[in-house]
């Protein structure tokens, strides 16, 4: 007679080829399989791997829960069904780390939350277009791996399913990282809930001779407070200090650079430490193929097509310099000056009032347009369109509007700030002043020399790839190995 509950158990043949694998690594690989009878029939299959579990009914899966370090989903195919957060720092293994001592050097690219959710943000672009650029290209002096960190073992996991091609989902799942000696592990999304969870697992890798390196795109939080939430800057006072004490960073410009070095001269921190910075990439081709345009493009290009248009690229919150923007618009507007203002960013932090005013607006849709969540096709067609891309941030550590808009050749208007002054030099036009007037000045400036063809031509601007700027990044680890 069948049992009602029968349990069958195998390896995986996921295993680590010519190492030892520790405990906690073997469990991880080994699948488990549970299968269900009712009178002698098959009617449900548990298969666990990993941090999976799917749900199989007449061979057919039809659940999937998958298991990451803050919460646990549920899945119907493609469909979310339900989801389960959990709060505080996640224990795993006491055991630390998995280690080796010997084998060639390597980067683990840790992509942190993203494993987890989509995020359109500028980082999560900087992210993910890196790492695209450093994983095609196999020839170099690195072997590039996305990680990040679960809750569920000690140290990190490979992020095979953020990077799995869509077509083959039967790939290995994610695994545990066996790091080596001469290691480096590089940190590009600040998260501070991850650190701070980790950091005894960092140390330890640290103190087997992994170097740990983060990614600082800007110390805004603390140089302009005003511009952040509370809860965002509380986050990064305690995250700057707990990076601090690893064995270096890497910014996104010499400015930060400087910046940065200035807050440890600041706050005592002495010894020796690594910082250095490199320039992001400005194309994006690699992320626009096969995006289709939504209908309600042809409206946008139709009025490009008819009146000059100012096009600004970046998340519509206080420091970007909109609300001082549009006021500069609305003054052209009612001098009869014919222009079109074109929008381009997700809704931030602190806009409640500019974003009623923006939907409320009578120009809206007609020569002023908000454009949110598009894609980087769409996104490169109205670099194209555009006269002139307009910058009037009011705090920023790169700015990829820069790169992108000296990418497509357009001119370049820009709040006068060292950075921007570092990438652009004098191939801009650059303003000064906080008031409307200030811009607006300047805009009709603009479009009196364009009418003249004396327009300032961003052809001097030297804008790199996102291979050339994984290529700078890379150029600067060897100066690391000898701190």
């Amino acid at each position: 007679m069948y049992p009602f509950w029968k349990r069958t158990r195998r390896d995986s043949e996921e295993r680590m080829r010519g190492n030892t694998v520790c405990d906690g690594e073997d469990r991880l690989l080994r699948e488990s399989v549970q299968d269900v009878y009712v009178a002698g029939l098959r009617v449900v299959r548990l298969r666990r791997r990993g941090f999976v579990t799917c749900v199989e009914i007449g061979g057919l899966p039809l659940l999937r829960v998958e298991r990451f370090p803050y919460k646990t989903c549920c899945r119907l195919g493609g469909l979310e069904l339900f989801k389960l957060r959990r709060r505080g720092t996640p224990t795993g293994p006491s055991a630390g780390p998995l280690f080796l001592e010997e084998g060639r050097r390597r980067l683990f690219w840790n992509i942190g939350p993203l494993a987890f959710r989509e995020e359109t943000s500028g980082v999560a672009r900087v992210t993910r277009s890196l790492l695209h650029a450093l994983t095609e290209d196999t020839s170099g002096d690195y072997a590039v791996y996305p990680v990040y960190t679960t809750g569920y073992c000690s140290g990190y996991v490979h992020a095979r399913s953020f990077t799995r091609n869509s077509e083959r989902p039967g790939e290995a799942p994610d695994m545990p990282v066996i790091f080596r000696k001469g290691d480096i592990l590089l940190s590009p999304v600040p998260d501070t809930r991850e650190v701070e969870s980790h950091f005894q697992v960092l140390k330890a890798l640290q103190q087997k001779g992994v170097r740990i390196i983060f990614l600082v795109h800007d110390l805004i939080p603390l140089r302009h407070p005003e511009f952040c939430p509370a809860a965002f800057r509380d986050d990064f006072v305690r995250w700057l200090p707990l990076i601090s004490q690893f064995d270096g960073v890497i910014t996104v410009s010499a400015d930060v650079a400087e910046d940065y070095r200035a807050w440890r001269r600041e706050n005592g921190w002495n010894g020796p430490f690594f910082v250095d910075w490199f320039h992001l990439g400005g194309d994006m081709d690699h992320a626009a193929a096969g995006e289709t345009l939504p209908e309600s493009a042809c409206a946008v290009f139709s009025a490009m097509k008819r009146r000059p248009s100012f096009l600004t690229v970046s998340t519509v919150e206080k420091r970007k310099g909109y609300g001082q923007a549009l006021a500069a618009m609305e003054i052209l507007w009612s001098k009869g000056v014919d222009v079109n203002f074109v929008m381009v960013g997700r809704r931030g932090w602190g806009v409640d009032e500019l974003a009623a005013r923006l939907e409320r607006h009578p120009e809206n849709g007609r020569r002023l347009f908000w454009l949110s969540g598009i894609g980087d096709a769409y996104l490169g067609r109205l670099y194209d369109a555009a006269g002139c891309v307009l910058f009037p941030s009011e705090a920023e550590g790169f700015g990829l509007a820069v790169a992108e808009g000296a990418k497509h050749g357009r001119p370049l208007i820009l709040r006068d700030m060292p950075v921007f002054r570092e990438t652009a030099g004098e191939h801009a036009a650059y303003f000064t002043g906080r008031e409307p007037e200030d811009l607006a000045s300047c805009l009709e400036a603009w479009l009196l020399r364009d009418a003249e063809g004396r327009t300032i031509s961003p052809a001097g601007i030297r804008p790199l790839s996102w291979k050339e700027s994984a290529a700078m990044l890379l150029s600067r680890l060897p100066r690391f190995q000898g701190v």
